[in-house]
């Protein structure tokens, strides 16, 4: 059922309501990336070391699951970016939701590999085909001019959730063990996000009588003299349309670069930092810092990207993720773990904002759920294989600084592969409102 219908106070053919309600949108998607935090890496990785030592299970084995179910969810985004498109977010981050928390609850009641297996398969499916598409193509429907505030703003659910959830993970696990913490995380879940999700999400401004960034276009084209021009629609591409530019590209490849280089350090920060004689309390202080100083970076980026080439920024906070892994490369100490945590994590906010916003600027919104679509199965293939060649180098070799370091040439050349984009232009555009976002 689309999620075009007509909320209070608002219609396509009535007075459109006084406040945007994009700005309800915003705090409903911060909800849910909030709540989807529970399966991305950091969260997970704090789960390794007491799920294997239990069950005897190597880091591979722990992380297998997931690398396959990653890879999964970027398939089946390739569907669910152009669902969302067409239909809008609301049921299907419902459902979404609903399978996420029930994921958590029954690990918490797991006593076997293949449970586990099937449970963690399902979860990165999920995590990778919904929770990771909302803030790139829901927010872009609503704003244009001020798009990158917006999703910084947005973006700020999931950078919550990564300081909130290790702190409690870490709690849990002290007074009632790992699968106590798992069940909780569960029911935090619904508890954060199943409502407003089914009850306030809504597809695009113009469903409800509004237009991105709340502008009211028929107040500023009267065409009287003095009077404002009406604000341009942006050019978008259609999928096709896209695979032709080499923009597209040039970011896939940063992109996925990054993916790899970040996720192995997400999942195994934990393990590598104890492992190294760095004290639990001062990792997880680490885990949380690091998003609490994404948080204003997250914000200010977004601002920045409204007057400065994506591109560029994107290429610099790539350039500072690499300075802060030499910092990893050191850590021994509660000083230097928590040095790497401000850098990395003030790297990560420009990053997260920075990634759901070049792709709208440069190729439009009207079918950016199918072009997200196009860029997840690469995405998420790398960031499967992060962690588990993390893994296997570790259960290899029996640490993890070879394949961190290969990280900082990785990085080096998604900077360069960054700056390198160039925001395409459409050559003929027929009808940007039609035709566009049809492939």
């Amino acid at each position: 059922m689309r999620d075009d219908s007509s909320t209070k106070g608002g219609g396509p053919n009535n007075k459109p309501p006084r406040r945007f309600y994009g700005w309800t949108i915003i705090a409903v998607v911060s909800l849910v990336s909030f709540a989807g935090g529970v399966e991305t890496n950091p969260i997970l990785g704090v789960f390794q070391e007491p799920i294997t030592h239990e069950f005897g299970w190597t880091r591979a084995m722990f992380t297998l699951p997931m690398a396959l179910g990653t890879f999964a969810g970027g398939l089946a985004a390739i569907f669910m970016g152009p669902i969302m498109d067409r239909y809008g977010g609301r049921w299907v981050m419902t459902v979404a939701v609903i399978i996420m928390g029930a994921i958590f609850i029954a690990m918490g009641m797991m006593h076997s590999l293949w449970q586990y297996f099937i449970l963690q398969f399902l979860g990165r499916t999920l995590v990778a085909s919904t929770f990771f598409l909302i803030v790139g193509v829901i927010i872009p429907k609503w704003f244009i001019a001020k798009r990158g505030r917006a999703i910084g703003i947005a973006s700020l659910g999931q950078r919550l959730g990564h300081a909130a959830y290790p702190v409690i993970i870490g709690w849990v696990l002290v007074i009632s063990g790992w699968r106590a913490a798992s069940i909780a995380l569960g029911i935090s879940v619904w508890v954060v996000a199943l409502l407003p999700s089914a009850l306030l999400l809504r597809r695009r401004p113009e469903d409800i009588g509004q237009h991105p960034d709340g502008r009211i276009p028929d107040l500023r084209s009267t065409g009287a003299p003095g009077s404002a021009p009406p604000p341009a629609e942006e050019v978008s591409f259609s999928r096709k349309q896209a695979l032709r530019t080499p923009a597209f590209y040039f970011l896939l490849g940063a992109l996925a670069t990054q993916s790899f280089v970040a996720t192995g350090i997400n999942f195994h920060w934990y393990s590598y930092f104890t492992g190294n004689g760095v004290s639990t309390s001062a990792t997880v202080a680490s885990l949380a810092i690091a998003p609490l100083m994404g948080m204003p970076a997250t914000i200010l980026t977004g601002f920045v990207v409204e007057k400065v080439a994506p591109q560029f920024v994107l290429a610099s906070a790539y350039l500072l993720t690499a300075s802060s892994i030499v910092v990893l490369l050191f850590v021994h100490s509660t000083p230097m773990a928590i040095l790497f945590g401000i850098m990395y994590g003030t790297a990560a906010g420009i990053q997260i904002t920075n990634n759901q916003v070049i792709w709208a600027d440069f190729f439009g919104r009207h079918s950016i759920g199918a072009i997200r679509g196009l860029i997840s199965p690469v995405q998420m293939f790398t960031n499967a294989l992060g962690p588990f060649a993390a893994a296997l180098w570790f259960d290899q070799t029996g640490g993890y600084r070879g394949i961190f370091a290969i990280g900082i040439a990785l990085l080096i050349g998604a900077a360069a592969l960054s700056a390198s984009a160039r925001k395409p232009v459409l050559k003929a555009a027929p009808s940007t409102t039609t035709k566009s976002h049809q492939d």
